[in-house]
């Protein structure tokens, strides 16, 4: 579910239902066929009187779906997919049973994402998660979440090594990723600053933040007096 983004409401940002955004689910074969059939069963809704914004939105979806913009302009699909994705992506109804269910569609390990408490953590190890990442989501989901590192501990202390636990939210740079190691994270997550480096410069941009993001945490390491990450212990924040 999505947060209570005040921000976000105030200019009515919601770029998924623009289309933008959504490509993971646009290039996914089972995701298409369910856009297929919706778009073959006609709206039962009346059709509103067009307006400047929604001729913006229609073209913006055309431009985001796959395929040239003129056949996309002309097409049901992708207002169809971007219905499904609004249809398919907020799931209120989902619990920790549900894992059992995921587990039976794949061998691939399942990773949970955005645990804050150790509780949490011992009822992911009893349905059998492969991996956990502690991440409040960037702190854009609930109003006065804790920080993702007050987190770390308690949940890296409950899991004993049991699964890897992986740390995301607020990584900006090598010393980031140095202080969640010592808090005893098994890897980081990095987020926004490939992304920055992606629009400025492309591949190669990303290519860049995530070497200077490894470069800063050699260094950091070696200003610590340790040269493997092994080494990188929470005595060492102090």
């Amino acid at each position: 579910m999505l947060g209570w983004r005040t921000r976000d409401l105030d200019v009515a940002y919601l770029p998924f239902a623009r289309a933008e955004g959504i490509a993971q689910y646009t290039s996914d074969p089972a995701f298409r066929r369910l856009v297929e059939e919706r778009a073959k069963t006609p709206s039962q809704e009346p059709t509103p009187r067009p307006t400047l914004a929604a001729v913006k939105a229609l073209v913006s979806m055309a431009r985001h779906y796959p395929g040239d913009l003129l056949g996309n302009l002309r097409s049901p699909l992708p207002r169809a997919a971007v219905e499904t994705f609004l249809d398919v992506f907020s799931r209120s109804s989902l619990t920790w049973d549900d894992l059992a269910r995921l587990r039976e569609r794949t061998s691939l390990p399942i990773v949970l994402k955005g645990l804050q408490d150790p509780r949490d953590a011992t009822l992911a190890l009893e349905h059998g998660v492969d991996g956990i990442v502690v991440s409040n989501h960037g702190g854009r989901q609930v109003d006065g979440a804790i920080g993702s590192l007050d987190a770390l501990p308690g949940i890296v202390e409950e899991v004993d090594g049991r699964v890897p636990v992986l740390f995301d939210s607020g990584i900006r740079s090598g010393a980031d990723v140095f202080k969640a190691l010592a808090l005893g994270a098994d890897a980081c997550l990095v987020g926004r600053p490939w992304v920055y480096g992606l629009a400025l410069g492309g591949a190669a941009g990303a290519r860049a933040v995530m070497e200077h993001v490894w470069a800063e945490l050699d260094l950091t390491m070696a200003l610590a007096g340790v040269s493997t990450v092994d080494q990188v212990s929470r005595d060492l924040l102090a």
